[in-house]
């Protein structure tokens, strides 16, 4: 309490640091706020920072002037401690500040939807080659792009989901009416009972990121064919035959059931590249191969395993099958020698054909072996001929 000079009348010991401060001229403001008070009469509101550790102590000031019963003038001057309510708004209004200098700063497109579907708030250098200005108010469904196969569209949009969503991709079209490909992450938005008021969220343009990891899949796919495949005819290659083959044959044992391997090479074949040349014996290699695909099902395997040499897979085959392929190799030969054969020399298919075994595991080394001997076998015979080598445990059967 101040009598009308200005003058401590009474004083807590709470109020020490503030007289001290204002004893000291250090709270110059507030001795003008007590001076004018004390003269007009008004009551004021002021605040007073004072020292102290963590950016000091913050006080609410009240100012009430009253006159006591001799009609002198008095000021009661009543202090709060806001120190937290100051340092809780500081806080807010810092976090609201690095929120919008990140919004501002950032590349992504930040956004908030209404409950109708439209773009209630958008970062301020807008997105899609679109202001924030142009998409305030639009319906967010308005970018989406058409749906397409290699554009699909989520089963719940991001803009008007009720749960949150993390990385979700989304396909969106530019102002220019180009289609990129969006990475979202939302919340919901709902008011203090619950209900739903729209959506805010993050979208990151990942179209470059996305079409470079497609670029390395492709790469990638091209690399394991090159690998897998034979150059030339575009059959697998002795290794990638091998190890599938090898993952056949147990699940063949297991389940009792045979495999055909047929192993042939071609007659005379050395005869068409020293008439006609390697080119041509290339085109005699690529009609072989696409003849063997032609009568193959999706499930059998070709491979060109060097040379003139293949290796054709009848997957759960029995003898009447591999006759029939066989069959049909020859006849398919016979175009292939009117276009490309020397006089005197036809072309022509030594074949050799074995079955898996069921009495016991087999390497695939072993099967290809006994494959080799068969097609030699035919060879011996006279060429353009086939051979079956019946394998050990196929009791009463008979082989040719």
């Amino acid at each position: 309490m101040l009598d009308a000079e200005g003058r401590v009348l009474l004083a807590n010991a709470a109020a020490d640091t503030l007289l001290a401060e204002l004893g000291a001229g250090r709270l110059p403001a507030l001795a003008a706020a007590l001076d004018a008070a004390l003269q007009d009469g008004r009551t004021r509101q002021d605040r007073a920072d004072l020292p102290g550790p963590r950016g000091g102590i913050a006080l609410h000031l009240t100012l009430i002037v009253y006159g006591d019963a001799d009609g002198a003038r008095r000021l009661l001057l009543l202090g709060r401690d806001s120190t937290l309510e100051r340092n809780l708004t500081q806080a807010l209004m810092q976090s609201r500040q690095l929120f919008k200098d990140l919004v501002i700063c950032s590349t992504d497109f930040a956004w908030e939807t209404k409950a109708d579907g439209s773009f209630g708030f958008v970062s301020p250098r807008g997105a899609l080659g679109f202001s924030a200005r142009e998409l305030e108010g639009t319906s967010a469904r308005n970018l989406l792009a058409e749906e397409t196969p290699d554009t699909p569209r989520p089963a719940v949009l991001p803009f008007e989901t009720e749960t949150p969503m993390e990385a979700a991709e989304i396909f969106l079209r530019r102002k220019d009416g180009s289609v990129g490909c969006f990475e979202v992450s939302c919340l919901p938005v709902r008011d203090t009972k619950g209900a739903w008021l729209g959506v805010r969220g993050v979208a990151r343009d990942v179209t470059e990121a996305r079409e470079r990891v497609d670029a390395l899949r492709r790469a990638h796919k091209q690399l394991n064919r090159l690998a897998n495949t034979d150059g030339l005819t575009g059959l697998l290659n002795r290794r990638a035959f091998l190890a599938e083959l090898e993952k056949r044959l147990p699940r063949h044992l297991r389940n009792k059931l045979r495999g055909t391997l047929i192993y042939f090479d071609l007659d005379n074949f050395k005869k068409v590249n020293d008439v006609h040349g390697h080119q041509a014996g290339d085109e005699v290699l690529k009609a072989v191969a696409e003849a063997a695909r032609r009568m193959l099902r999706a499930v059998d395997l070709a491979s060109r395993i060097g040379g003139d040499e293949f290796l054709l897979w009848l997957e759960e085959s029995d003898r009447a099958a591999a006759e029939s392929i066989a069959a049909r190799l020859h006849d398919s030969v016979r175009e292939i020698d009117r276009q490309y054969g020397v006089e005197g020399f036809p072309l022509g298919y030594s074949i050799g054909i074995v079955f898996s075994r069921l009495d016991g595991p087999e390497s695939t080394e072993s099967l290809i072996a006994r494959a080799d001997e068969a097609m030699y076998t035919a060879k011996k015979g006279g060429k353009g001929r086939s051979h079956i080598a019946l394998p050990p445990d196929a009791e009463g059967e008979v082989a040719a």
